[in-house]
């Protein structure tokens, strides 16, 4: 049971840095096409910035996903089981 908890909890905080990230990464893609538009920078940095927050919105789908796998583990470990 102590390992099913264990991976649940690495994994939940793997998703709560992942999600600062993505917000940073939010943020940045925001400013990216207000200077795109102000004339200060190119659209490829614009586009560079999209691309960075899909991939990384694209691994916290994984982590999510990893996160609910952990919790089936852990209720497994706790005496809950499927027939």
């Amino acid at each position: 049971m102590s390992d099913a908890l264990i991976a649940h909890q690495r994994v939940r905080e793997s998703r709560e840095r992942q999600e600062v990230l993505v917000e940073a990464l939010r943020d940045r893609t925001r400013l990216a096409y207000v200077r795109y538009r102000g004339g200060v920078d190119t659209q490829l940095n614009a586009l560079d910035a999209d691309r960075d927050l899909f991939q990384a919105e694209l691994a916290l789908s994984g982590i999510r996903l990893n996160e609910v796998l952990t919790v089936v583990e852990l209720y497994k470990a706790l005496g809950g089981g499927w027939k």
